[in-house]
């Protein structure tokens, strides 16, 4: 994803043909709504700066938190299946959001970004897969680091710190999406810190020593 909100996977000559009525930046408040389960969809979202949760709604009224989404992820793409949203999506903190409407971007023939999207749902499913395994698999302290580890691991991946990040979501969120107690989260941050691994302050976290964590996981 560049600074604009142009769809990953264009060569310049595809940017200058892009209509930029396919591509839309919205800022959302904090705990704003940015799409409804099972409303229609339309368009995709690339998240510029901030970040969101997507989470389900059970028959009790009970939230389920699905995935959070970082700075350069690209939320919505249930909507290339059958144009409906399978989850909700609500920003975690003050958020640009950049809508792309997939009707004028298809209508654009431009296959690059069809084949993006296509690779972007491919790589969506397999860390799926991994979250739930890693749920079924590991122990609470290990689910932890992991979830730390895959924030550090999308940061790095697109020019931040690894080290060093701002971590949105609640510990309530970090629980709820790991299927932990909230008193289990805090206990293993406690203990994470107490080791001098992470350090927190306020909603940065520092990791110390980043290979310590990795064997901890493997």
């Amino acid at each position: 994803m560049q600074s604009i909100c142009v769809p990953a996977g264009l060569v310049p000559s595809d940017v200058e043909i892009l209509d930029k009525s396919s591509r839309e930046p919205h800022l959302y408040n904090k705990r704003s709504v940015v799409f409804s389960e099972d409303r229609p969809l339309t368009s995709v979202f690339a998240i510029k700066s901030g970040s969101v949760k997507c989470y389900t709604i059970d028959s009790n009224g009970k939230q389920q938190i699905t995935s959070f989404h970082l700075v350069g992820d690209i939320v919505g793409l249930e909507a290339l299946a059958n144009g409906k949203a399978s989850t909700y999506c609500e920003t975690l903190e003050t958020s640009m959001l950049c809508e792309i409407k997939l009707n004028k971007l298809f209508a654009q023939e431009l296959p690059k970004v069809e084949n993006n999207l296509l690779q972007l749902m491919s790589r969506r499913l397999a860390n799926c897969s991994k979250h739930y395994l890693n749920i079924v698999n590991t122990s609470a302290e290990q689910k932890v680091i992991a979830f730390l580890l895959s924030i550090s691991t999308h940061m790095h991946q697109h020019g931040l710190s690894r080290n060093e990040y701002r971590l949105p979501m609640t510990r309530t969120d970090i629980a709820n999406y790991l299927g932990l107690a909230v008193e289990t989260v805090s206990r293993i941050f406690t203990s994470l810190k107490e080791e001098s691994l992470i350090d927190t302050k306020q909603s940065i976290l520092t990791i110390n020593n980043l290979n310590a964590l990795e064997r901890r996981v493997a």
